[in-house]
């Protein structure tokens, strides 16, 4: 829960500096809102097309802080998106590998118990062997008839 409530500032804050970005250079340049928006997300994210840029002096000023800024803060919150991606993905194929270790161990006690059953059947016909050999030496032979 943390981390979405992180995450969330996070890409609010970004969404500000987009606003933020594209109403001043609507208002210094004198851009179209669309053409400041792309002009603002081609920035923060380092693409820079290099078909729009700021002709005025306040806006070539402005695009230098800007720019410092705002490509920090967007390059932080990519990186925070990541590393949520990242650790939700982490998490889950921890629990598979859990869950599948759950099933070897599982497994393994069946094995042991059926080996257990092996063992005591085997000692029983070994018994029973031994107790057949046995009874036949109890039992007295058989004489052979004279003719």
């Amino acid at each position: 829960m943390r981390w979405h409530k992180y995450l969330w500032k996070a890409v609010l804050t970004f969404v500000i500096i987009v606003v933020i970005g594209s109403y001043a250079y609507t208002h210094l340049e004198g851009w179209s809102l669309l053409d400041s928006i792309y002009f603002v997300v081609i920035t923060l994210t380092t693409i820079g097309y290099g078909d729009l840029v700021p002709v005025t002096n306040l806006g070539k000023v402005f695009t230098i802080f800007f720019s410092f800024f705002g490509i920090a803060f967007a390059f932080y919150v990519f990186s925070m998106m990541g590393n949520k991606l990242f650790k939700t993905h982490l998490s889950q194929k921890v629990s598979e590998i859990k869950e599948e270790t759950k099933e070897q161990e599982e497994i393994k006690e069946e094995i042991k118990e059926e080996t257990k059953e092996q063992e005591e059947i085997k000692k029983e016909i070994k018994k029973d062997i031994k107790e057949g050999l046995k009874g036949n030496k109890k039992r007295p032979k058989k004489r052979a008839r004279k003719k």
